[in-house]
């Protein structure tokens, strides 16, 4: 049924749209009909983790159907509005619908769990799912028709670059959990991933070859790299209970079995390596060009190196052993500031795509959105070699005593919510984006690093002394990037001056730097005390 009224997609997809709907429920009642429940359970949650994100991308059909670049359920003719139709109202539903059978699913398999997978499986799963989520965030196809755009997430309309990064994230953070949660679970669950993931990929994937004027580019075919990888990682056989007392990682749980934490330290050192050398790339290239000649440079691009520069060292020390346990939480936070100035720096070539007249996106774009990709990758597997830690550790050290922080974090949490939601730079001639007023494509890294600050504040005080102080440092380095805003642009809007998101900025970040100190300090003179 057409998603606008009186509108056709451009070539024949409903077979295919079919198909790629109804394969999830086929897995469905496949593993049920084998007795396999928890399978079908994961094939519904995987699926699931997914929909979110679809259905964020498609409320661009009832804000703007014309920047929907969705050829495969509508090909625009002509510069118009047309209302939604009722496909758009079915199309919603069933998102909501498979969101609700994911939820549902995980509360039915509970805590069961049915064996182990091996070691490296999780590394492996999380590789093909970062691959997919590289995908999401690329240009589906490439586009001569003035009436179809086409652009990456990135260059995209809000709403299309909100679900694009919920999928993006979606897709490591399941699959890490699916993998976790017993083999015949993670079967299930990543099998539902790839589902989901061919999904997103091939509908492009045809329009680019089959629709007139549109060509194919690398992003789908990525994502069904990514999908290819889940599916294989989906059937790696279950060990026997030999192989799993032999193995010296393993439990009696029935988990599945994760790497040891000192390979999940290094993973997560060579993907923060590999973030600063993306990041700095994108931040030393144009970010907009004028027809062939680099444009004007984004005042942020020096905000992106040092965000870069801040989680490549931090990636390094996990190479170190005597500082990875406690540095490694800073590097769980520091991903959101590579968010945080990434989005500042793509405002412009977003800007420079919608003007037109010779203006468009330079070279740095690509660069840029991957290294936000693997920002969030190094982030996730430093938060799984956390765990790892936790479940290895031995001895139990006392948690941070929540007195002794609780006033400085208290006042960081609070004022964050002022640092990252109001405007740190004033000028009569600009309005910087924020999350209260202005919002714009910098508004997302606002918002990122703001939830990133705030989980940190609530997890400082259930964590130990030196773990807490690192999650606060870390949270502590991201706003610090926030308040280089300022002098960054200042030489390039006139009459710059600190506004009040400044100002509260620099508050926050004593306040979480005081939590920093206070978490080991307060822990050590109650010790000496006993």
């Amino acid at each position: 049924m057409p998603v606008v009224a009186g509108a056709t997609p451009g070539f024949i997809s409903a077979p295919l749209l079919i198909v790629l709907a109804l394969a999830p429920m086929v897995l469905v009642v496949v593993f049920l009909a084998r007795g396999r429940s928890a399978a079908a359970v994961g094939v519904l949650a995987g699926t699931a983790a997914l929909a979110p994100g679809r259905l964020v991308t498609d409320l661009e059909f009832l804000a703007d159907p014309s920047a929907s670049a969705r050829p495969e359920l509508y090909r625009p003719e002509v510069f118009a509005l047309p209302g939604p139709a009722a496909g758009l109202w079915l199309l919603l539903a069933g998102l909501v619908a498979t969101a609700a059978a994911g939820g549902f699913a995980l509360r039915a398999v509970g805590a069961r769990s049915d064996g182990q997978a091996g070691r490296g499986v999780l590394l492996t799963g999380l590789l093909g799912a970062m691959i997919a989520a590289v995908g999401v965030m690329m240009a589906p196809f490439s586009s001569e028709d003035a009436f179809v755009p086409v652009g990456s997430a990135f260059e995209s309309p809000g709403l299309v670059l909100a679900g694009s990064l919920l999928m993006a994230f979606g897709l490591p953070v399941a699959a890490a959990l699916s993998i976790t949660s017993g083999t015949e679970f993670a079967r299930g669950g990543l099998l539902g991933l790839g589902v989901g993931a061919a999904t997103l990929a091939l509908p492009n994937l045809v329009s680019g070859l089959a629709v007139p004027a549109l060509g194919l580019t690398a992003g789908p075919i990525v994502m069904l790299v990514g999908t290819a990888g889940l599916v294989a990682v989906a059937f790696v056989r279950k060990r026997d209970a030999s192989e799993a007392s032999a193995d010296q990682g393993s439990d009696e749980s029935g988990e599945a079995s994760l790497p040891g934490s000192s390979r999940l330290r290094v993973t997560a050192g060579v993907l923060g390596l590999l973030t600063m050398l993306t990041a700095l790339v994108g931040a030393l290239l144009p970010s907009v060009m004028i027809g062939d000649l680099p444009g004007p440079h984004s005042p942020a691009r020096w905000l992106l190196f040092a965000a870069g520069l801040l989680v490549g060292v931090l990636g390094i020390t996990m190479f170190m052993p005597p500082l990875t346990e406690s540095v490694r939480p800073a590097l769980s936070v520091s991903w959101s500031g590579v968010a945080l100035a990434a989005t500042a720096v793509l405002t412009n070539s977003i800007t420079a795509s919608e003007l037109g007249a010779g203006l468009g996106p330079g070279p740095a774009v690509p660069w840029i959105a991957v290294s936000v990709v693997l920002a969030g990758a190094t982030a996730c597997c430093s938060v799984v070699a956390g765990m790892v830690e936790r479940d290895d550790r031995e001895e139990s050290d006392e948690l941070v005593s929540p007195p002794a922080l609780l006033i400085p974090l208290l006042a960081g949490g609070v004022l964050a919510i002022g640092a990252y939601g109001m405007p740190t730079i004033v000028s009569p001639d600009y309005t910087e984006p924020a999350l209260w007023s202005n919002f714009g494509t910098p508004s997302w890294g606002l918002l990122i690093a703001l939830c990133t600050v705030l989980g940190v504040t609530s997890l400082a005080l259930r964590s130990r002394p030196a773990r807490a102080s690192a999650l606060l440092a870390g949270a502590a380095g991201v706003t610090l990037l926030r308040l280089l805003t300022l002098p960054l642009a200042s030489g390039q809007i006139p009459g710059a001056r600190a506004g009040l998101g400044w100002w509260l900025t620099l508050i926050c970040g004593v306040a979480l730097a005081i939590s920093a100190v206070t978490a080991v300090t307060a822990t050590a003179v109650r010790r000496s005390k006993k």
